[in-house]
């Protein structure tokens, strides 16, 4: 019996697809626990609307991603840090601090990829992850309090 997935299941598939599994799996086990449907042609043509809908949607975010990666290119963070009189730097900027300003200029969800504080006065580039494998260089400029 062909079958469609409704939920992504170990050893059987990811939800979506259209598997041939036995008549008595199907009918006793998989239908009952909602798993799967059984593949009418009226289920497939629901199915192929679906993912030709949600293929849209993540072209259309993939669109709005790089256009904000873009903007973020543009932009410059500025932070301050204290530092003493031999020049020495104490503090540093840390990848949550950097969060922070993005969220609050409108760039939530954004992950900054640092792998350890930043700690020297000057311009510093980090990468950003906005999602869907859309990143972006960021400016971070670092001056003396």
């Amino acid at each position: 019996m062909k079958v469609i997935l409704l939920k992504d299941t170990k050893g059987l598939g990811k939800r979506g697809e259209v598997k041939e599994v036995s008549d008595g799996y199907a009918r006793n086990f998989l239908i009952p626990q909602g798993i799967v449907i059984q593949a009418t042609p009226d289920e497939l043509k629901k199915l192929e609307k679906l993912k030709a809908e949600s293929s849209a949607k993540l072209e259309k975010l993939i669109n709005v991603l790089k256009a904000k990666s873009d903007q973020l290119e543009k932009l410059t963070f500025t932070f301050k840090l204290k530092v003493g009189e031999k020049g020495e730097v104490f503090g540093g900027v840390h990848r949550k601090e950097i969060e922070e300003k993005l969220n609050e200029a409108g760039f939530p969800n954004t992950h900054v990829e640092l792998e350890k504080p930043i700690k020297t006065i000057g311009e510093t580039f980090v990468l950003a992850d906005l999602g869907e494998k859309i990143t972006a260089k960021i400016r971070v400029a670092v001056k003396p309090e």
